[in-house]
C-alpha cells in the first residue's frame, strides 16, 4: 500500500521570489531542447507587479513569462539558471519512483509525495542531502487513512466495509455471508453489522448527503 509523505525541502529555488506572493504552486517541471530547465507555476497573491519585480531579482531565475491571468492568480513560466537546475530533485524522485503529487512554495517548500516504502523514503532522502538540499519529513500516512478520514470512517468500518466488499457481501446474489466476514475479521456477527450499518451511514453523510457533518 502506498505511502503518502509530506516532507519539506530547503532549496534555494524560487525562495526569494516566492516571499512576494501568497503562496506558488508548482504545476509541470520539463527540460527544453535547449537544454535549459522550466518551471510552470501558479503565483496566489494580490499584488503581481511587487511579484514580477521578486522574480526579476531572484537569483535561481534565469528568465520568465507571464502565461495567464485568473482572479487572484497568475500562471508563470521560469527558466532557471544552471546553477539552480542542479539543486532540483525531481530527477531523484524518477529514479526512486517516488510520485510527486503537490509542491508548494511559500516560507518553505512542502511536497506531497507518493513514495514506494520506507526504505525507498530514507535512500531518496540521503541523495537529496548529497545535493545540498535540506530534506526534513513533516509526516506519513498510508493512502487509505487519507480516504478514511475523508469520509468519516473510523480505520475499523473501513476495515469492515473493504472485507465485505472483497468478499462478495455486497453482490446480488450475495457470494458471502455475514458470518464468514465476521469469521474472517475475527469478531460477532453483531459487531460486524454494527461496523457496517454506521460505515455506510458515514459514508453516506459525506457524500450524498444535503448538508453532511
Amino acid at each position: 500500500m502506498s505511502l503518502i509523505v509530506e516532507y519539506e525541502l530547503r532549496t534555494p529555488i524560487l525562495k526569494s521570489a516566492a516571499q512576494a506572493a501568497e503562496k506558488l504552486q508548482i504545476e509541470e517541471l520539463y527540460g527544453s531542447q535547449a537544454g535549459t530547465t522550466k518551471l510552470l507555476f501558479w503565483a496566489f497573491g494580490d499584488d503581481f507587479a511587487a511579484f514580477e519585480d521578486a522574480l526579476e531579482s531572484d537569483q535561481t531565475i534565469e528568465n520568465y513569462t507571464t502565461l495567464e491571468s485568473v482572479g487572484d492568480r497568475n500562471l508563470y513560466g521560469v527558466t532557471l539558471t544552471d546553477e539552480a537546475a542542479t539543486k532540483l530533485t525531481y530527477p531523484l524522485a524518477a529514479e526512486y519512483n517516488v510520485a510527486l503529487i503537490d509542491i508548494t512554495v511559500s516560507d518553505e517548500t512542502v511536497v506531497s509525495a507518493r513514495v514506494p516504502s520506507r526504505d525507498v523514503l530514507l535512500e531518496y532522502r540521503e541523495r537529496c542531502l548529497e545535493k545540498g538540499v535540506g530534506f526534513q519529513v513533516r509526516r506519513m500516512y498510508h493512502e487509505h487513512e487519507a480516504e478514511t478520514k475523508q469520509y468519516g470512517l473510523t480505520e475499523h468500518q473501513r476495515e469492515a466495509l473493504q472485507t465485505a466488499l472483497d468478499r462478495g457481501y455486497f453482490d446480488v446474489p450475495r457470494a458471502a455471508t455475514l458470518s464468514e466476514v465476521s469469521d474472517e475479521l475475527g469478531i460477532s456477527d453483531q459487531a460486524l453489522s454494527a461496523r457496517l450499518r454506521r460505515g455506510q451511514a458515514n459514508l453516506l453523510w459525506h457524500t450524498i448527503a444535503d448538508d453532511p457533518t
